[in-house]
């Protein structure tokens, strides 16, 4: 039995006060022996008994109806069982349930789900406490936004609605943050005693050490933490992990290669199984490779898309234990097209005479359909204008002398995905280039030149870079290379530079960003091709001419697969932000002159669109791209695709897509042990228990204090009945 109101049951004390009063009396009168009581004697000795019985059964009633009045407020509740014991004694508190939603609750074990499980303990646990006090239902993936918060626990039916309107996301429970989050809502709960109930799978992915700092917050302050494990001992899982595109542009009509990254964490091979590969909405079915247990392996895919414009495709593995993270998507904006602009710094009027006619040739077969690339000649005079269309890929063939104004264009655009390639010639300035495009702290050109050599050699290698733009070129014979007579070229210094205050960041391994993709085959084996990333873009330098005065390779067969190999590895990318993790925010930047409005959201799985508000961005100061508006989707935790669309004034009705992808953190599934989780949260006194079984949750107990009121009418009644009774006159 435990009470609602605790302290009142100190009430029951004053049952001593009939006690003390009797006592009392008993010492206010002194025995007096007299005459006539000797006749007395005889006939209270008959009725002592009597007498005695009924002056107890009247202390008795006296003692009981403070006792029971007492006990009647402090509102008794009868055979509480389970998690009921964890509700709070004395006073009034404000109980927080913590529901684990993300991707990993939805493994399955024999009893269903653990976000089943955490339903069902959240459920009860709403439902046993103690009607006066306040409760708030807040999830992991949204921790500062209650579903519930602070509302009367009395509110049975409301709290009980708001946990079954729960639904699992596909987010990443990262602990710190999400503690960090409970925390705001902690100090705005009314009553300063608070108890924080975790309902979690108790998976090691997202807890660290991090939560230390939070925790001991939390111990400072008296907050009661205690964690409910939901989940299964199971860890067995074949996971989706990515889908990587291959190419860095995709286009229109042609097939464009992607892998897919399947692991298989479970004891079983996987053997034969299926996939299902969707490209907008139309499915065909692939066979997966074996997949023996503990292997992760790359299966490649082929999409071709129909036409330009946003697309979004999916793979679907066979259903397993956690079949939420066997399917991914990715939301493509597909391209017609790309521009690829060849500066002709020496151009003649005979047959592959210009310096860019060899480029021009191999460039125009096309790629999936006739109008895939899209070549553009110009004269090195004006080959950035703002007439002209901004191109995926600039090629500078043997031009002098850029301008300063043209250099920093370049600089802009590469660094916003551009690509450039840069061939050499008899008429570059090379010391000019070197002060435009390759100055300390912003360089683009992957190594300053040094010198011209006209000393004649044959051949050249590829670099086995993987991966590279010209890695297919290793797929060629070595004596498709080897043959090339070479006449002239430049020589570039490939020592890496002293650190420079602000110069730009060195990758991960602490080397620079430039390499050399092939070389020649001279005798100091000098740099035939380098390249370096800038921003989004890629820069390539061939340090010989793109026609055949300084080399013979211009008409080998070869020529034609690395310039095209090189174009696509240097184009502008296909962006991939439209594609991002479940619970990353998603944004639609439109660039108009024109009033966009109407702007609607369809979520995935065929909901109701959802009207989403287009709020003017401020222009700054170097932004010459016009004015501009945002569209945001408020809530991306759920996997799948969502899509955008706005009416653009006389442009008519505007389209993207995105899609949120499930976190791949969540298919690791190895579990935390309590103790090492009450470390972590040290010195917080964390409780952590099992969820047992389903019915040890349930609110059994039941409130008496309508029996009690009854008892106690009942009692004032009997007493003044006795009352009257022994008083009466003898």
């Amino acid at each position: 039995m435990t009470f609602l109101s605790p302290l009142l049951i100190w009430g029951t004390l004053l049952g001593a006060i009939p006690i003390i009063i009797h006592l009392l009396n008993r010492r206010r009168f002194r025995r007096v022996e007299w005459a006539p009581m000797k006749y007395l004697k005889l006939t209270i000795q008959r009725n002592r008994r009597r007498i005695q019985l009924e002056e107890l059964l009247l202390l008795l009633l006296r003692i009981a109806v403070p006792v029971l009045l007492f006990f009647f407020l402090s509102r008794p509740v009868l055979n509480p069982t389970g998690m009921e014991n964890w509700i709070g004694r004395g006073g009034r508190s404000s109980e927080i349930v913590l529901v684990d939603d993300s991707l990993s609750m939805g493994y399955a074990s024999g009893e269903g789900t653990a976000f089943q499980k955490a339903l069902q303990v959240a459920t009860a646990l709403l439902g046993s406490t103690p009607a006066q006090d306040r409760c708030t239902l807040a999830t992991t993936s949204a921790p500062t936004a209650p579903v519930v918060h602070d509302v009367e626990a009395g509110r049975r039916e409301d709290l009980a609605a708001a946990v079954a309107g729960l639904v699992p996301s596909a987010t990443h429970a990262a602990w710190p943050s999400v503690l960090a989050g409970v925390d705001d809502v902690l100090k705005s709960c009314t009553y300063p005693t608070r108890r924080l109930t975790i309902l979690t799978d108790l998976r090691r992915s997202g807890w660290d050490a991090a939560v230390g700092e939070i925790a001991e917050r939390w111990g400072e302050d008296g907050v009661v933490v205690r964690v409910v494990d939901v989940g299964s001992a199971e860890t067995a899982n074949v996971a989706l992990q990515a889908l990587v595109p291959l190419e860095r542009t995709i286009l229109a009509g042609a097939p464009s290669a992607w892998e897919a990254v399947i692991r298989n964490d479970s004891p079983r091979a996987l053997v034969g199984a299926k996939a299902v590969l969707r490209v907008d909405d139309k499915p065909s079915e692939i066979t997966l490779p074996e997949i023996a247990p503990g292997e992760t392996v790359r299966t490649p895919l082929s999409v071709a898309f129909p036409g330009a414009g946003p697309h979004e495709f999916s793979l679907q593995l066979p259903d397993d234990e956690l079949p939420a993270d066997g399917r991914r998507w990715a939301a493509v904006p597909v391209k017609d097209s790309l521009l690829i602009r060849l500066v002709d710094g020496e151009p003649s009027t005979e047959p592959f005479g210009s310096e860019v006619d060899y480029l021009a040739a191999p460039l125009s077969i096309g790629v999936g359909s006739a109008e895939a690339w899209r070549i553009e000649v110009v004269p090195d005079q004006d080959f950035l204008s703002p007439r002209l269309e901004t191109p995926d890929v600039l090629v500078l063939a043997n031009v002098a002398a850029p301008t300063p104004e043209q250099a920093d264009r370049i600089r802009k655009l590469v660094r916003e995905g551009m690509g450039l390639m840069i061939f050499a010639g008899a008429r570059v300035d090379l010391g000019l280039y070197n002060d435009l495009f390759h100055r300390p702290g912003d360089r683009l050109l992957p190594y300053p030149f040094k010198a011209t050599s006209d000393q004649a050699f044959r051949g050249l290698f590829i670099e086995p870079a993987r991966p590279s733009p010209l890695e297919k070129l290793l797929e060629l014979k070595a004596s498709a290379f080897e043959r090339v007579p070479v006449r002239w070229i430049t020589t570039v210094e490939e020592t890496a530079a002293a650190p420079v205050e602000g110069a730009e960041p060195k990758d991960a391994d602490g080397k620079d960003e430039a390499r050399v993709l092939a070389r020649w085959n001279d005798p100091d084996r000098s740099a035939a091709v380098a390249e370096r990333v800038v921003g989004e873009g890629r820069v390539q330098l061939w340090t010989t001419t793109a026609d055949r005065a300084g080399n013979d390779w211009p008409v080998e067969p070869s020529f034609v697969l690395a310039i095209r190999e090189a174009v696509k590895g240097a184009a502008r990318a296909t962006p991939t932000s439209n594609t991002v993790a479940a619970g990353d925010p998603i944004r639609r930047v439109v660039r108009s002159s024109h009033e966009v409005t109407n702007a609607r959201l369809a979520p995935h799985e065929g909901a109701e669109p959802v009207s989403l508000s287009a709020v003017p961005i401020p222009e700054g100061p170097a932004d010459d791209r016009g004015p501009s508006v945002r569209i945001d989707v408020p809530d991306t935790r759920r996997a799948g695709v969502y899509r955008l669309s706005w009416e653009e004034g006389p442009l008519g009705a505007r389209e993207d897509v995105f899609a949120a992808d499930p976190d791949p953190r969540e298919s690791l599934l190895e579990r935390i042990e309590a103790d090492e989780l009450k470390t972590l949260m040290r010195p917080l006194n964390v409780e952590v228990a099992a969820r047992g079984d389903a019915e040890s949750f349930a609110a059994t107990g039941r409130e008496i204090w309508r029996d009690l009121a009854s008892a106690l009418l009942v009692l004032l009644v009997a007493e003044a009945a006795l009352a009257a009774w022994v008083g009466r006159s003898r």
